[in-house]
């Protein structure tokens, strides 16, 4: 935590939907809390009353829950039962939804019309195959388009981007002879990422989270989008959270 202070970093999301108990709970959110960083917790709904009350916490209620088959209706019923036992302690941001197509953020809308406004929004937003950064979801024409839909989702509410990343795994695109293999070079996902905070900080989001600290093992895609390598050695982007600062 604090080597990622040290990197500029200034926002930790943790996920706490695996944690058995309430002490290891806080313990971890106080690792986060000792070495300057803002923790947003990912939390399941056994967990409200886990919360630490002496200091002032961001949560997110179930990460991307429109992919583990929740209707609109039933995740904002319970978003408002979570709000309810939060009491005014803590800051709750809805949605974490999976990514900024069309229609994710038409889901999101419904979550949305259905909850207090002392809620913020959230959402994901991780490119097509072979996209970069200008290039608009699923539904759009201009990412500059996609921006004013999440803007509109929101409305007056606070919002923010709680995954978003690029990865240096393989990809490809075609098919038979026209097929192309290729994958994201350590310094262009660097450059896309320096990309990405000027987009969300101009689009007026609060905040926005790097998708993730630690390659995995294997080559897929899921296991490189770290900003460490599997050996805890820095990628170039890791610099890139000082640069902002």
């Amino acid at each position: 935590m604090a080597d990622l202070y040290g990197r500029g970093v200034r926002g930790v999301r943790l996920d706490m939907q695996a944690v058995k108990d309430a002490p290891t709970l806080c313990a971890l959110t106080q690792e986060a809390l000792d070495a300057g960083l803002r923790p947003l917790l990912i939390i399941g709904p056994m967990q409200p009353g886990w919360l630490p009350s002496r200091v002032p916490l961001d949560i997110e209620f179930l990460n991307e829950p429109d992919l583990a088959g929740w209707s609109a209706s039933r995740y904002a019923t319970a978003l408002c039962l979570v709000e309810r036992r939060l009491d005014g302690k803590h800051r709750l941001w809805a949605g974490g939804v999976s990514n900024c197509t069309k229609n994710k953020l038409r889901w999101l809308a419904d979550v949305v019309r259905q909850i207090p406004l002392g809620i913020g929004v959230s959402v994901h937003r991780y490119p097509k195959n072979g996209a970069k950064p200008i290039d608009p979801q699923e539904g759009f024409t201009t990412r500059a388009e996609e921006m004013r839909a999440i803007r509109a989702v929101a409305g007056a509410r606070p919002w923010g981007c709680s995954e978003t990343g690029y990865h240096t795994g393989p990809q490809k695109t075609g098919m038979w002879w026209w097929t192309k293999r290729w994958h994201w070079t350590d310094n262009q996902v660097a450059a896309f990422a320096r990309q990405e905070w000027n987009l969300w900080e101009q689009a007026g989001a609060e905040f926005a989270v790097l998708y993730q600290l630690r390659d995995g093992q294997s080559p897929d895609p899921i296991d490189r989008f770290g900003i460490q390598r599997a050996d805890g050695s820095w990628k170039p982007v890791s610099d890139t959270f000082k640069e902002g600062i």
